[in-house]
């Protein structure tokens, strides 16, 4: 009888070992699968170049860089040589980016972009939320399309956006809270 409780206890803890390991198995593959969710859901980065003119639906324009942009209070703020001026979307009609402005990547390194000859082609995004759109610092910007876009247009632009950055040329800025923006892939 004792070798039978034995063998039993034996069979108990062999059991019990094979069931936490096939745990941890699963829960590590969720979490691969949730990863991968995660990158596949990643805002495209975008950068702002150093530069814009700013036109206002009542005609008149200014130039600047682009500091700052809440989409909850929907204002975005322009400066030139130390003066700023906060800007409420519904004045502006679009910000056109300059093509000569210095352009970075997210580790600071500055892009160099060449003539209009470049094999890279305009891309539009049209009826972007305001709140999918966010402003990191005045060079870089990320765009949300994660539930804008259709999955094959979508899977379209991450495959530039690994091997070019994205820049901004221009943000057309529409009622109801929405924009266009019109971007450039950089040259690999």
């Amino acid at each position: 009888m004792k070798v039978f409780f034995k063998t039993l206890i034996f069979a108990l803890v062999l059991t019990v070992a094979g069931t936490g390991e096939n745990v941890q198995a699963v829960i590590g593959t969720i979490q691969i699968a949730q990863t991968q969710k995660a990158a596949v859901n990643a805002p495209i980065p975008l950068a702002l170049p150093s530069t814009a003119d700013v036109v206002l639906k009542n005609g008149s324009s200014m130039t600047g860089q682009v500091t700052a942009f809440d989409p909850n209070k929907q204002i975005i703020q322009i400066s030139l040589s130390r003066v700023s001026r906060s800007l409420k979307i519904a004045q502006i009609k679009q910000v056109t980016f300059k093509r000569d402005g210095l352009v970075y990547t997210s580790d600071g390194r500055r892009v160099i972009r060449g003539d209009d000859n470049s094999q890279a082609q305009q891309s539009t995004w049209k009826n972007i939320p305001l709140n999918a759109f966010r402003f990191l610092n005045p060079r870089q910007a990320s765009v949300d399309l994660a539930t804008l876009m259709n999955p094959r247009d979508l899977r379209g632009i991450r495959g530039v956006a690994v091997k070019s950055l994205y820049v901004a040329d221009e943000i057309q800025f529409q009622t109801a809270g929405k924009m266009t923006i019109k971007v450039t892939p950089t040259d690999p």
